[in-house]
């Protein structure tokens, strides 16, 4: 099913959007994209601590009841298969000047289906020569501002692969265009910390908390590209497609460790997630919103 709301109604038709919003001239946003299983928003409340944080951070006028009632009203009646949610926050029309105060922020909504063999799919990764910048706001936060991924997921196509693998200027490894990344070596975790340029994911914040349940712990800290080549496993996590084990760097194998354990963890938080009340803990909603 795919469904359209913008502020304040669903649409039947086109939308008419501002010829001067900000978010269309100038990426002047931020959004984030959630899963929808059994009519439940994955996680929602830790997607939505996060834009709240985000909105706080730039100064976009950010009404959490209002985006409550969007999301009710967007998901009202719909059937209990695989969705894909977007929220959308611009900071609206405004004057001429970078540094200018929008009037009324522009909030769209948008959901459409999602194919669940998308889940879990492996993934080849090429190095990108596209860096990530630690001191941008771009880095760390969701915003409507892509262009940086963009540019290197086309390059990861041209050259056959499936994402980018995104260094940060130190020249550690951050992330892929679209996920999170994880490394596997002698039964521990690693991956980049919040200080490597990257976006703190609702799953990457899960998957941490799922694999402490089995035993597994996670160590996130500077992480050298030479690290993926020697480790048991690679692999990437987002909101949609949960783990996506990566299979070749640059063109070079990776080692194939059996990743079904964490893969069963992460499917068994989210059916809790549907099964029962599908806010997350607090502390979950903070590790998001710092």
């Amino acid at each position: 099913m795919n469904r359209v709301w913008f502020n304040g109604a669903i649409l039947d038709g086109p939308l008419a959007l501002d010829a001067g919003d900000r978010g269309l001239l100038l990426g002047d946003g931020i959004f984030e994209t959630v899963l929808v299983l059994n009519r439940t928003p994955l996680w929602g409340n830790m997607h939505l601590a996060r834009m709240e944080s985000s909105a706080r951070e730039l100064g976009l006028g950010f009404q959490r009841a209002e985006i409550d009632d969007a999301i009710s009203a967007i998901l009202d009646g719909i059937d209990e298969s695989h969705h894909v949610l977007r929220i959308t926050l611009t900071r609206g029309s405004a004057a001429r000047g970078l540094g200018a105060n929008g009037g009324s922020p522009t909030l769209l909504l948008s959901l459409d289906p999602f194919d669940p063999a998308l889940m879990f799919q492996k993934a080849t990764l090429v190095t990108s020569a596209v860096r990530r910048n630690p001191h941008s706001v771009a880095s760390r936060l969701k915003t409507t501002s892509y262009i940086d991924n963009i540019a290197a997921a086309r390059e990861a196509s041209a050259r056959g692969a499936d994402d980018a693998l995104m260094l940060n200027i130190d020249g550690n490894a951050a992330c892929s265009t679209i996920a999170n990344l994880f490394v596997l070596k002698d039964g521990r975790l690693i991956t980049p910390a919040r200080d490597q340029a990257i976006l703190t994911g609702v799953m990457r914040q899960v998957l941490i908390a799922a694999a402490a349940h089995i035993g597994i712990l996670t160590e996130e800290r500077a992480v050298e590209p030479a690290e993926l080549l020697a480790a048991d496993a690679v692999f990437l996590t987002n909101s949609l497609r949960f783990i996506r084990p990566v299979t070749a760097l640059d063109q070079q194998p990776l080692s194939a460790f059996d990743l079904s354990n964490l893969m069963a963890a992460l499917s068994d938080a989210a059916r809790l997630q549907c099964g029962r009340d599908p806010r997350a803990s607090d502390e979950q909603v903070a590790s998001l919103a710092k």
